[in-house]
């Protein structure tokens, strides 16, 4: 159903209110939320990660902690990470890494990210966080797009949880 405009003579004083005048009305009006409720939906948030990693591990790195399959296309917003209380640790660095596949056989991935999320915990309190700088030319992701996350520092002391919150746009 498309917009469909009252014309002046439907609505001149004197004529006839008739049956068609309120169908265009309620038709217009019926048009109008549709087009509202699309346009709410393509403003939504599209989450990617968000969720805490247990670590135990005195690793310095950890390669594809978790993969998403992209199942409709969209725009990545913010890469974000962010620790909880920094407990005992006095120094070493948290960074998190988001890369996508390049090739239709998912061999090749490459960071998303200009400047990745880092906290540095010589220089932060509890509850820090940091955002990445996207890439412009990498951040749109296709159907069928594979997201991996890695972890490419972790501190020499096992941090015992961190968030990894990623979201975009449709």
């Amino acid at each position: 159903m498309a917009f469909s405009p009252i014309t002046s003579p439907e609505i001149a004083v004197g004529a006839a209110l008739k049956k068609e005048l309120f169908q265009k009305v309620k038709d217009n009006f019926d048009n109008h939320e549709t087009r509202i409720s699309a346009l709410s939906l393509g403003a939504a948030p599209v989450e990617v990660f968000n969720f805490d990693i247990l670590n135990a591990s005195s690793a310095s790195t950890l390669t594809g902690i978790v993969h998403h399959e992209v199942l409709a296309g969209f725009t990545i917003t913010t890469v974000k990470v962010q620790i909880f209380e920094k407990g005992a640790i006095a120094s070493g660095i948290l960074e998190i890494d988001v890369k996508k596949n390049t090739t239709p056989d998912n061999v090749g991935m490459v960071s998303i990210l200009n400047t990745k999320p880092l906290i540095n915990f010589a220089l932060v309190s509890d509850y820090a966080s940091s955002l990445g700088v996207l890439n412009g030319a990498l951040q749109t992701v296709l159907a069928g797009d594979i997201l991996r996350l890695d972890v490419t520092n972790l501190p020499t002391i096992p941090l015992g949880k961190f968030r990894v919150l990623v979201y975009g746009v449709i």
